[in-house]
């Protein structure tokens, strides 16, 4: 089973809390009135992106294990490997 249904629930969950965050975050810039909710919608913006890398280290963790670690020749786990590196290097790790 692919590491992506096995973790399913878990990893839509996490979407989800993102959808609700970023939904805040728009509540908040189409509402702001003064300065100083410039750093709230900041944090809220670090809030995010620390939510969006998390999301993106599950991937990378289960891929490793299902893949890399797991892979039945050389080949299949040389050939997961890379694309893992190549996933890496767009996700700007």
């Amino acid at each position: 089973m692919s590491h992506v249904v096995a973790n399913r629930k878990k990893l839509l969950a996490r979407v989800n809390r993102l959808i609700g965050q970023m939904n805040a975050l728009k509540g908040d810039i189409e509402t702001a009135e003064h300065d100083e909710d410039c750093a709230r919608i900041l944090q809220q913006i670090a809030s995010i992106r620390g939510a969006i890398g998390g999301l993106g280290m599950l991937f990378v963790e289960d891929h490793l294990r299902d893949h890399v670690a797991r892979g039945k020749t050389v080949g299949e786990r040389v050939g997961a490997a890379e694309e893992l590196l190549t996933a890496l290097k767009s996700f700007g790790a």
